[in-house]
């Protein structure tokens, strides 16, 4: 057997090494340990979302929509794109939040919404539909209230009101003005 022949499985075995370890310098980075990734480049991107949620009874509880959502790394924070939240009370829709952006802190199950906030309460048989806008809104899902301090406009009928702040307690149906509060009444 000729010498080149014998040689061949040691080249080859000798090459399959040096390949490995060119692949492996290649793939990690800072002495073996993975690269760290963009803190600011999303994690994940999902388009079009819908998610539903239920109490322990089986009964809707809240819906959410949003045409984008993402996570950037090492963040718990879920950010969305033009957020819908509907919350229900006894199956009931009680009211619809809409916004350009949101943010979704899961240890919390909060959002906060900013940046063209609506709030639509619709109408019951002794209450008049209520809209409210305002620049952000926080809604605490455990709790289950919607809440701000900032300036906000409501019309509810032909009245139309100004607060800085408000908090609504879903359980109660209750909606507490904070300050600055004005009305124009027209019977």
């Amino acid at each position: 057997m000729n010498r080149a022949a014998r040689l061949f499985p040691l080249g080859l075995m000798l090459g399959m090494a040096l390949l490995s370890f060119w692949l492996n310098v290649l793939t990690m980075q800072d002495n073996g340990a993975p690269g760290q990734p963009d803190l600011k480049t999303p994690e994940y991107t999902i388009s079009q979302v819908r998610a539903k949620r239920f109490d322990i009874t089986g009964k809707l509880q809240q819906e959410m929509q949003a045409s984008q959502m993402w996570q950037l790394p090492k963040n718990p924070n879920v950010y969305l794109s033009q957020p819908k939240i509907m919350a229900y009370h006894e199956n009931t829709l009680d009211y619809t939040v809409t916004a350009n952006n949101g943010r979704y802190q899961k240890d919390l199950k909060t959002a906060d919404l900013s940046d063209n906030v609506h709030w639509d309460k619709p109408a019951t048989a002794s209450e008049a539909a209520v809209q409210l806008q305002t620049s952000i809104m926080h809604i605490d899902s455990v709790t289950r209230q919607a809440s701000n301090k900032a300036p906000l406009q409501a019309s509810f009928g032909n009245n139309k009101l100004w607060s800085t702040g408000f908090i609504y307690q879903q359980d109660s149906g209750k909606l507490d003005l904070l300050s600055n509060v004005r009305i124009s009444y027209a019977p």
